[in-house]
């Protein structure tokens, strides 16, 4: 079975500048989850659930790109229906890191946003990368079997790699700046190291909260992208990649000069 060639084209969006979680630490600003003055409490609330708003209207644009009836892809091959699945946790995610911002609870939501981006990275691999036997791999019925032919599959680290080497600029750009600025630190999160044990002891910066929604909006992005990009349609591509530029205020990057 050879490898499906997809055509994608991620040519537009930049970052507007790394902002690692590092340097978001000692910024004396409004601190969520943890005792303050209720005026600021109340400000940082309103920011951060009026960005939460915003993003659930980004979402619902990039929804109304799509048929009613779902993804439909132009290739049915396991190689692309895996790679929609992919998108498609990438896209659970993002729901769910946001709704756990709102419900004060932005450690667990900073773990999701790590299983996101790995999803995203995932995607990206299983169209650009990966070869058949991998693919049939992934493909299997869950068995005991096939889990432990799947637990051979490259990690993270190595799909990243490969994928700066085969995939578009516009894609592997994302992936390389989240991986250099951020993906370190929410390794913590997801195994309840330092970052996240600080930061129930002495609450989460607003700024910070902030900034991960944002980062997993243009996550959710990318992911919507290449589900345009299985479906085939040129005019999908471009108007899902172009839909972003209504949305800066909500997203990590800006529109290219």
């Amino acid at each position: 079975m050879a490898r499906q060639e997809l055509p994608v084209s991620f040519d537009l969006g930049q970052a507007q500048g790394p902002v690692t979680l590092a340097s978001l630490i000692k910024r004396d600003e409004p601190i969520l989850a943890q005792p303050t003055s209720s005026a600021l409490e109340s400000s940082a609330d309103d920011k951060l659930l009026a960005l939460v708003e915003r993003s659930e209207q980004f979402e619902e644009a990039l929804l109304m790109c799509f048929p009613s009836v779902g993804t439909l892809l132009s290739i049915d091959s396991d190689q692309c229906q895996l790679a929609a699945s992919a998108c498609h946790l990438c896209i659970e995610h993002a729901s769910v890191a946001r709704a756990a911002f709102t419900m004060d609870a932005p450690n667990s939501a900073s773990a999701v946003l790590r299983l996101q981006y790995e999803a995203l990275l995932r995607a990206a691999w299983l169209v650009y990368v990966a070869n058949p036997a991998q693919i049939s791999k992934l493909g299997q019925d869950l068995t005991q079997k096939a889990e432990l032919a799947a637990k051979n599959l490259p990690g993270a680290n190595e799909m990243l790699a490969k994928v700066l080497e085969a995939a578009p600029q516009g894609l592997t750009a994302h992936l390389a700046e989240f991986d250099q600025y951020s993906r370190h630190a929410l390794n913590s999160y997801v195994h309840s190291g330092i970052h996240p044990l600080r930061r129930v002891r002495e609450g989460f910066p607003e700024e910070m909260a902030l900034q991960l929604i944002r980062i997993s909006n243009g996550l959710m992005h990318m992911a919507y992208r290449m589900l345009a990009t299985l479906t085939g349609s040129q005019r999908r591509m471009n108007k899902v990649t172009r839909l972003y530029e209504q949305f800066t205020d909500c997203c990590p990057m800006k529109p290219a000069a």
